[in-house]
């Protein structure tokens, strides 16, 4: 029997995309967090869920991410892991539940097996987990998780790459979370609906928006941020899929935000602030009274980008 080894590690939520950046931008939040906690055994691989939305995660190695990232690194190896994940990052929010939880399973198992693997081999690595719960390795949001602060990925060959900036100091971020019924498939979905062409003028624009956003995380900008967040390619065709969804950006904009987006696939729409000159809470506020206005319970809130990225903790 091995000596038991243990490793806890705790992971933040994201939002992706941030409008035009889709695919490819990431922001990790402070708002919440999944906790993992890793132990390695003899043989085999075990996944238990607790928290918040337990109950709708499936345990399957195929179907749980930090499953599937346990399985892929552990293939090939005389040695199992027992895997207990405390989830805290509401579920089918566009806030990232699926990558925080591959991101914590694929730093917790570098550590306890000493790996080595560099930053951008950890995002890849997470990445791939990410099929189980979205059909493809997407990058955006485990790189945010695993990174911190605003990331953006790359692909170039076969090789990744995770890039990170710091956000400016004075951005602050509300969240509006509508409680609607989503569909069991619901990122498959969002991609569905996704236009198949795109005008070249379209493709331009959100280049040109992309572009603002990266400049103003590296110039400490949050109006430029904001500016860049406009998108003309996928929030109009997924916007039909959330309430309201028009008049909410216009109450945040109107209470003083500089930017407003899907985060991720939705349906919570993400502000961001900059808290020297407008309240996030009222931006919040505001996003939440809109989605009253039409009928539709929410839950808003504040929060800031998280730092740390993925940590352990003990």
């Amino acid at each position: 029997m091995l000596k038991m080894e243990r490793i806890k590690i705790v992971s933040p939520c994201s939002s992706a995309n941030l409008g035009s950046g889709f695919d490819t931008f990431g922001l990790a939040l402070e708002a919440f967090h999944d906790t993992l906690t890793a132990e390695l055994t003899d043989s085999g691989i075990k996944v238990e869920v607790f928290g918040l939305h337990a109950n709708k995660i499936p345990i399957g190695l195929e179907k749980n991410t930090a499953g599937l990232v346990a399985k892929n690194l552990l293939a090939g190896r005389d040695i199992g892991v027992r895997i207990r994940l405390e989830k805290g990052i509401p579920l089918s929010m566009g806030l990232g539940s699926s990558g925080a939880s591959a991101a914590a399973c694929a730093v917790g198992l570098n550590h306890l097996l000493g790996l080595g693997l560099s930053q951008n081999e950890l995002v890849k690595v997470a990445a791939m987990g990410e099929v189980a719960a979205a059909g493809a390795g997407h990058a955006d949001n485990v790189a945010a998780s695993v990174l911190g602060g605003f990331t953006m990925v790359q692909t170039f060959g076969e090789s990744l790459f995770a890039i990170r900036l710091d956000p400016p100091t004075s951005l602050e971020v509300a969240l509006a979370m509508p409680l609607i019924e989503t569909p069991k498939s619901k990122t498959a979905m969002a991609r569905a609906i996704l236009p198949k062409s795109v005008p070249f003028e379209n493709a331009i624009f959100n280049v040109r928006n992309a572009a603002s956003i990266v400049a103003g995380f590296h110039l400490g900008d949050v109006a430029m941020i904001g500016r860049g967040m406009t998108d003309v390619i996928v929030e109009p065709a997924r916007m039909r899929l959330i309430p309201n969804y028009e008049g909410v950006k216009k109450a945040a904009f109107d209470a003083g935000a500089s930017g407003v987006a899907i985060s991720g696939a939705g349906p919570s729409v993400i502000a961001i602030v900059d808290n020297t000159k407008v309240s996030a809470t009222n931006v919040a506020e505001a996003m939440g009274d809109a989605f009253l206005a039409d009928g539709v319970r929410c839950e808003a809130c504040c929060t800031r980008p998280s730092l740390k990225g993925t940590v352990k903790v003990s």
